[in-house]
């Protein structure tokens, strides 16, 4: 059902509503879970019990997995502050240890990836801009998204089944003391259990609440703790940025794009490759070479996922594309066919968009005239297979998936009213901001010395013409920004690139975030947010 624009408000109630209940209803799942697993050790012999000669052996086997785990990454029975401060709290809720990057220091290590893995997670590539798979590069598609708490997700299988049954199975995470909590963290705010990837970046770790710092401060100094939060968080209001820079540069390279699939890879020879154009005057089919042989169009263009990962997300590059537009092609088949206002494509393997196996419609006048084309080159050079090629299809403005992958198809038709109108009206981010440098947690710099930052924002411009309106830094977890002048005649189809030095004047962890504003009052923003520690 497609919802209209004003309801936007009621949505954003429904969604935090929706949000809360799945979390609260993830609580007794886990609480439940725990208790199955005690009741279970407590079901097992013990080993005084075992009539099995071999038994002595399996205990001494037992005892040396415990001790060699011990030693690993991410061991909960190890007390750690982490990169927090070594504050009595930050011990206490072993800081160190939590989280799945806590074990896990790339994700990608245990995602199934590559061409050859047909019928699993099909990731290509290890993470871009130096980043790392975290938590919250899979929790768009397989918990936040999908509305209602619905248990598909975005496009997946909801996370925590295979996230509890694949570790409490696992000998080296039970050896390692790993439970619940290894995951997850009491969310004081609002009285639900939630993620801990998600909650350290809050004032709810340490805090406990919403409360402007200068209401807990005489709290804080009055137990010794100097800094403003109790894990030994540091922040800076109005933090001050040196040499900012602002430009709209494409991504280095191919190198640096996500790339993954949702369908399996299609195996089709470029002699046999053809794009077929229909709801026009005269349906044509095209061959690679006649697409090559028609006049080509370059342009740079954001891409971002349309469930790029939370806390920002790496799922975004601005691409130097060559093709031919959609409108020299519609020309080429003697204009549109009468009545049709909607437009979607149809890749070699399945994939038209979320209303796959349907098209996922979108409007032509609103779209089709910003840039939409079949893109035969990026970077310079012919696309790879993994991102796409030999021929995909570009709507700059939009999400990527009103575009596709492998593109054989075109299809213009009258809608039916559910032609995408904005993302965010899904509850989906329609602002992205990135880090670039710090690109992961826990980098280490001195007092006094510049620490380079750079990041890259994006707001949708979708169908409506919105763009990136500010960016904006925080290292007081949102409580006074600095904001990022924009570039001079910015196109507003293609990210904002920065880079700026910021001088540490004290130590400790920072918690740095950055905000992409939207001329679009009702955008659904996607800030990132890296930690830093600063030593003396």
């Amino acid at each position: 059902m497609k919802r209209k624009r004003g309801d936007q408000g009621d949505f954003d109630r429904t969604k935090r509503a929706s949000r809360k209940t799945r979390l609260a209803v993830l609580t007794v799942a886990v609480a439940g879970l725990c208790l199955s697993v005690v009741a279970l050790a407590g079901c097992q012999p013990a080993a005084t019990d075992m009539a099995d000669t071999g038994s002595s052996a399996v205990a001494e086997q037992s005892a040396s997995a415990t001790a060699e785990a011990a030693n690993l990454p991410g061991t909960f029975t190890n007390v750690d502050a982490g990169q927090w401060g070594d504050t009595q709290y930050a011990q206490a809720v072993n800081a160190g240890n939590r989280g799945c990057n806590a074990c896990h220091g790339d994700l990608f290590s245990v995602l199934p990836h590559g061409n050859n893995s047909k019928g699993l997670h099909e990731v290509d590539k290890a993470a871009a801009y130096g980043r790392v798979y975290t938590y919250n590069d899979c929790t768009t598609c397989h918990i936040h998204s999908g509305g209602g708490g619905a248990a598909t997700g975005g496009s997946g299988p909801y996370l925590a089944p295979s996230i509890h049954g694949s570790h409490f199975s696992n000998g080296t995470f039970l050896a390692q003391g790993g439970n619940c909590f290894s995951c997850h963290e009491g969310n004081i705010a609002d009285g639900t259990l939630g993620m801990w990837d998600e909650l350290k970046y809050t004032k709810t770790i340490g805090l406990g609440n919403e409360a402007p710092l200068e209401a807990v401060s005489t709290w804080l100094q009055g137990r010794g703790y100097e800094t403003s939060t109790v894990t030994g968080g540091t922040v800076a209001h109005n933090v001050k940025l040196d040499n900012v820079v602002s430009t709209q540069d494409p991504t280095a390279s191919a190198a640096d794009l996500y790339s993954a699939t949702n369908m399996d890879y299609p195996d089709v020879a470029d002699s046999d490759w053809t794009v077929t154009m229909k709801g026009v005057k005269n349906e044509k089919t095209y061959t690679l070479d006649e697409l090559r042989a028609m006049p080509q169009t370059e342009l740079t263009y954001t891409r971002v996922c349309g469930t790029n990962g939370g806390n920002g997300g790496w799922y975004i590059a601005n691409i130097p594309v060559k093709g031919v537009l959609l409108t020299d092609l519609v020309a080429d088949c003697g204009g549109l066919a009468d009545g049709v206002d909607v437009f979607s494509a149809l890749g070699y393997d399945g994939w038209s968009g979320p209303f796959t196996p349907g098209l996922t419609p979108a409007s032509i006048d609103q779209y089709l005239n910003s840039g939409a084309m079949i893109a035969l080159e990026q970077f310079g050079e012919a696309i790879d297979t993994m991102d796409g090629g030999p021929a995909y299809m570009v709507v700059p403005g939009g999400v990527a998936f009103l575009g596709c992958k492998w593109v054989t198809e075109v299809d213009f038709f009258k809608g039916d009213g559910s032609e995408v109108v904005s993302i965010g009206d899904w509850g989906m981010a329609t602002t992205s901001s990135t880090w670039l440098t710090p690109n992961i947690d826990g980098q280490t710099v001195k007092v006094g010395e510049p620490v380079e930052l750079s990041g890259v924002a994006w707001a949708m411009t979708e169908q409506l013409g919105f763009q990136t309106a500010a960016v904006k830094v925080s290292a007081d977890y949102g409580e006074t920004w600095t904001d990022i002048p924009l570039p001079e005649n910015m196109d507003a189809n293609q990210w904002v690139k920065w880079s700026a030095t910021w001088t540490p004047e004290a130590a400790g962890t920072y918690c740095l975030t950055m905000h992409t504003d939207s001329t679009n009052p009702e955008a659904v923003a996607n800030d990132g947010s890296v930690l830093i520690k600063v030593m003396e």
